[in-house]
């Protein structure tokens, strides 16, 4: 069965949404917590999937952010594709919206393990370690012509 979902920014209405969804995968991530995300200052971003009936079904929180080792470095600590029918699709259509703005990085990670609170979604020692995760070099887009 094919299903359609609306890949795009979260929409300020649907971040109590995008919390129960956290909560489903990552219980002990609190509500107080899940506001500080997004405060300007700290530079998330939040990209969700939602059907065509406006549920959302699919959530990433991310941030550029550089990296000592890899450089500049897209960080997904969460990465959220809930359906009982169709989660692949939304997991790939979130993954290709990352990659598309992760056009100026060379590597995305997509934590393995979902934090359990804001303290450690920013901790600076996990951001440093380079052994949790799914390491994916991003492919930078072609410039002008091939032949150049």
């Amino acid at each position: 069965m094919h299903y359609d979902y609306v890949v795009g920014e979260l929409r300020r209405d649907d971040e109590l949404a995008a919390f129960v969804l956290v909560c489903s995968v990552a219980p002990t991530f609190n509500e107080k917590d899940w506001a500080a995300v997004f405060d300007d200052s700290r530079n998330w971003r939040c990209i969700s999937a939602s059907d065509l009936a406006g549920r959302v079904r699919g959530l990433a929180v991310f941030r550029l952010r550089m990296h000592p080792e890899a450089g500049l470095l897209m960080d997904v600590p969460i990465f959220i594709a809930l359906s009982a029918a169709d989660h692949h699709q939304i997991a790939e259509s979130l993954f290709s919206s990352l990659e598309a703005q992760a056009t100026e990085c060379q590597f995305m990670r997509v934590w393995t393990n979902l934090p359990g609170s804001l303290q450690e979604l920013e901790d600076s020692d996990l951001f440093r370690r380079w052994d949790h995760g799914l390491i994916y070099r991003v492919h930078p887009k072609p410039i002008g012509p091939a032949w150049r």
